[in-house]
This record gives C-alpha cells, structure tokens and sequence, in this order.
C-alpha cells in the first residue's frame, strides 16, 4: 500500500466521522471525551520476522473519543481510537488503524417508530498464518439501518417489529455483502424493570461476487428474558437456528447468558456465555473489547460460510479515585460445518492497571496473552504483550505521553514466532472534565 492510498484513507475516516458528528442534533449536554496527541516512536522490527530484524522510526497522529448523548428524540453513542503512523524509512506507506463503532437511534413516531442506524468500522487480518503487519491486513465496515416499530397491547403485552438493510465491505476479501434483517418479538413486561418475549428473526444474504460465495439465509427462534436491577442485569436467550445456503441446511442450538453485577461501589463483575451460527461479517460487527479496552485487529475472515461460534467470558473492574485495575478472560470455538480447515480455537485473557502517582502523574501498567489453534491446520500461536506508559499533565490539557510496549509470538507448526519492542513520545491534548455541552 504506496502512501497516496494510506492518505485517501485517512481523508475517508476524517470524513466519516466528522460527517456522523454532523448529524448530532443539538442538546444541552453530553458526555463527551476525547484526546488528541502526536508524536515519534521506534520498533526495532517494524516486519515481525524470527531474525534479521529491521528497525524504523514512525511519526503518529491519535485520535480517540467516546460520546454518549440523549434528548427527547436522539440517541447515539459513538466510540473511536485511530492512530496514523508514517514509517520514515518506508518499509510501509501511511497507514491508518483504528476502531469505531457508532449507534443512532432517532424518534420519529413518540413510543411507536424508531429509525436506527449502526457502524462498525476497523480492520482484520487477511492470512491468519502470517504475522499481522501492515500487508497483512485490511480495512473491514459493516453498516446497518433500519425501524424499529413498538407496538402495546394492553397494559404489559407488547409485539415489537424490526427491519434492516445492511451493507459489509472487506477492503481486499472479495466477501462484500448486501443483507436484509427482519425481526419481531412478542412478549409481556413482568415489571418496570423485566420482561419475557417470544423471538423470531430472519435474514438473507447476498454477495457481491457468488463465484467464491454462496447466498444463503439464516433463521432464529428462541426464548428472551431481560431483568434490569439496581445492581444486577440479567439477559437470557434459549432457542435454535438454522442457516441454508445452496440447498443444504444447518442448525444448532442458540443460548445466549449475560450477566453484570456491581459488586460494590467500586467493583463490577460482568459473564457473557453463549452458542449460536454466524459469519466473518457478522462476528466483526460485535466484537468485544476485553480489559484493555481496545479492540485489535479482527481474526482473518477466511471463508464467508457461517459457523458455529461458542463463546465464554468474564470481566472484572475496580475502580476508586486514584486506582482502576480490569481483568478479563475469554475462550471461543469457532467450527465450520463441512469445512474443518477453518475450524479454529481462541483463549486468553487482558488486564490493566492505572494509578494517578501524583496530581499530574500518571502511570499505566497492561498486558495480554492469547492462545490461537488452528486444528487440522498445523498452527499454533502464543501471543503476549506488556506495556507501560507514564503520562505528566501540564496546564488544564497538555500532556506529555511516554509509552513501552513489548510484543511476542511464539509459533508451531507452518508460523513462525517474533519478538517486537516498541516505543512512543507524544505531545497532546486531553480535558479533564467528561462532559461539555453541544450548542
């Protein structure tokens, strides 16, 4: 990727943004954090190989911001952390990198008819079995849109109707996709705070290019339970699905379990557990974050046939004044009816720890390790990373960032395993207070 296209890409993402930004109605506040910093780092082996490393000098340019905003009639939350590096002996072009995922929802009927609109923009890997470098990734958006009809009938029954059209784009994998969503759910709120419903969803998909995929339509029905407490949240789904694509069908089970629980003032505990049929583009649009809080690169979408993906997690959060520590865990299995080279297994866990030294010193602390395996591919990886970052403020926003990263792979099998150090020191700006009003 040769510099003029990284630039076009970072004019598109400005201009998406900005363009979402836009579209904010006014309202007299909003939680709305941000930071921006540039800066000059180092890696001591910019392409990730076993030996003969080569070192390189970047310059970068970071963006993150979070906005939480309601009104009478709007809704949205946006999240974004972009970074822009220009390697300075040109192993790579400019390069952009980053995250955003971004809901809407706007009033148009009062307690009837709701328009949403969703991103997901960020990036994947295109071989899994070579190191993720700049050529072995690329960008991937999946856009959704669509209303959302509420309907009561008497005092606790209600049929809720959705309807989606939405669009996945791969940068480089020919698995571009058009689909269209149906969904209804018919049920009883037990209380203020929890209700039961009957749920039924629909949807087909279609590509762009159907020499390398197959068209195919997936189908849920289940069970729903939803319980919103002061200090426990409880969501519940058993039923089944079923996807058929060129004739031949599959189906499994769907059990979906979230439970959140604030364990005190300054704890919470958070469970997810879960089996159901997906796919790449799917996957991509709800993926997590763990403890760190950044999503990283995406896994490979092989192949666009769905799969079976069961998945475990657990995330703990301590939060005081001076101190915030979070921990997390997650297992996922990912099985491929019929197609078992893309069957692949993936543990590990996250945790992170800042504490404010002094008024205006901070120090941060995280680390990773993840287990990858591909079964009846021969590979294998272990990826860690540690870090550590110190952070002096100056004034009502200035800050100086100094930030240490160290990143391993071991490898078995048909990869191989690499060792990177990587260093940055950046200027930026970043308020204090989360919450500034938008008029």
């Amino acid at each position: 990727m040769g510099p003029s296209t990284g630039t076009a890409r970072v004019k598109r993402a400005f201009l998406a943004v900005t363009s979402l930004l836009a579209l904010i109605p006014a309202a007299k506040s909003a939680s709305w954090n941000y930071g921006v910093d540039v800066g000059v780092g180092v890696t001591d082996n910019v392409s990730l190989v076993p030996a003969d490393r080569i070192s390189q000098t970047m310059t970068t340019a970071d963006l993150d911001f979070a906005l939480q905003q309601q009104s009478l009639r709007f809704d949205t939350s946006l999240k974004g952390n972009f970074n822009y590096l220009d390697f300075l002996q040109h192993a790579y072009g400019d390069e952009l990198t980053g995250r955003f995922d971004g809901l809407a929802h706007l009033l148009l009927l009062p307690e009837l008819l709701t328009w949403t609109l969703e991103d997901n923009f960020g990036q994947a890997q295109l071989n899994p079995f070579l190191a993720p470098t700049p050529a072995n990734r690329e960008d991937v958006d999946y856009l959704s849109m669509g209303p959302d009809l509420t309907l009561h009938m008497g005092a606790t029954e209600f049929l809720d109707l959705s309807g989606r059209y939405a669009r996945a784009q791969f940068q480089t994998s020919p698995f571009d996709s058009n689909r269209v969503l149906a969904s209804a759910a018919w049920g009883f709120q037990l209380s203020a705070r929890s209700s039961l419903s009957l749920d039924g969803n629909t949807e087909h998909v279609m590509f762009d290019n159907t020499e390398t995929n197959t068209d195919f339509e997936r189908s849920s029905v289940y069970a729903h339970y939803d319980a919103q407490g002061a200090r426990t949240e409880l969501l519940a789904s058993l039923g089944a699905s079923e996807v058929t694509a060129g004739g031949a069908s599959i189906s499994g089970p769907l059990a979906q379990l979230t439970f959140v629980r604030k364990l005190s003032s300054a704890e919470k505990l958070t469970f997810q557990l879960g089996r159901d049929l997906t796919d790449a583009a799917a996957s991509f649009s709800a993926l997590q974050s763990g403890a760190i809080g950044a999503i990283s690169i995406a896994p490979a979408p092989v192949t666009s046939a769905s799969y079976t993906d069961t998945f475990a997690s657990v995330g703990w959060q301590y939060e005081r004044n001076r101190t915030t520590l979070g921990l997390s865990a997650r297992w996922e299995d990912a099985y491929y009816h019929g197609e078992p080279s893309p069957d692949v297994s993936r543990s590990g866990g996250e945790f992170k720890l800042d504490r404010q030294i002094t008024r205006a010193l901070s120090a941060q602390l995280l680390g990773s390790l993840y287990y990858t395996d591909y079964a009846h591919t021969n590979f294998t990886t272990q990826d860690s990373l540690v870090g550590i970052a110190l952070t002096l403020r100056a004034g009502r926003g200035l800050e100086y960032r100094l930030r240490y990263s160290h990143i391993s792979r071991v490898a078995t099998g048909i990869g191989s395993g690499f060792i990177e150090n990587v260093g940055f020191l950046t200027i930026g700006y970043r308020p204090k207070s989360p919450t500034m009003a938008l008029e």
